[in-house]
């Protein structure tokens, strides 16, 4: 079992790592056992061939359609802040359904796939818990199959022995800048930094949003202040209590 200790906006906060199994993670935040998804990243290798064999015709094109009904659940316990969509409406995957607050941070719900909304089992200033239903979400899912084409024999690949890289020269060290460091709350990625280095923000401002466990979390700013050095970009993955930014 793994403990964590770290404070949130003054706040403390303790979480155990109890068992962590296949891609579900057994968690618990100030005493209260928690469920995880941890989604990874599946990387395929290609393998160059010397060559490739002239395909088999498949079976005529055919086509299934099937309906099926996908309940959003909480994944975390926390209070509904807006609710962005209503019954009826038709939403594509990665599009916010709602915002909800956790831990002090807001926490974008989105959608997992192509739908439309059948009903909304929350409204704004209701609290929730771990795994309430949120919305409901009808989803079609679609199989296609085409007939494959013969193609062309293609010529052996050419492997070419790569060149060592020149030693690079020694980086000179990045001078220490003093100010209020704030830190990443969880593991996630970085979708978009909203700030710039020596542009003024106030309590509350938005300075960045990272995605974890399925969600879009704003990390805010705590007090008013300048921010002075920046330490991660779009697209970048950080740990917990990885430096985002510093702010004076």
């Amino acid at each position: 079992m793994k403990k964590f200790k770290f404070i949130i906006d003054g706040s403390k906060y303790e979480v155990s790592v109890n068992e962590i199994e296949n891609n579900v993670a057994e968690v618990e935040v100030n005493g209260t056992p928690f469920t995880v998804e941890i989604e990874r990243e599946q990387k395929t290798a290609v393998t160059a061939r010397p060559s490739v064999k002239p395909a088999t015709v498949a079976p005529a094109a055919s086509h299934s359609t099937a309906a099926s009904t996908m309940v959003v659940k909480s994944p975390l316990p926390g209070s509904i802040m807006k609710v962005l969509v209503a019954v009826g409406d038709s939403v594509k995957r990665g599009d916010v359904l709602l915002t909800m607050e956790s831990m002090k941070m807001e926490n974008n719900i989105l959608a997992e796939a192509d739908g439309v909304i059948k009903s909304v089992a929350v409204e704004p200033g209701r609290n929730v818990l771990q795994d309430d239903k949120l919305v409901e979400l009808e989803t079609k899912a679609s199989s296609h199959s085409t007939p494959a084409e013969k193609p062309a024999p293609a010529p052996a690949p050419k492997v070419e022995t790569p060149k060592p890289a020149p030693a690079a020269a020694p980086s000179a060290p990045k001078p220490v800048v003093a100010g209020f460091k704030i830190k990443s709350p969880l593991p996630g990625s970085v979708l978009k930094v909203v700030v710039a280095e020596g542009q003024a923000v106030k309590r509350g401002d938005v300075l960045l949003t990272l995605e974890s466990m399925k969600m879009e979390n704003n990390i805010l700013a705590e007090k008013d202040g300048v921010v002075k050095s920046i330490a991660v970009a779009a697209g970048q993955s950080v740990m917990q209590d990885d430096l985002l930014l510093i702010m004076a």
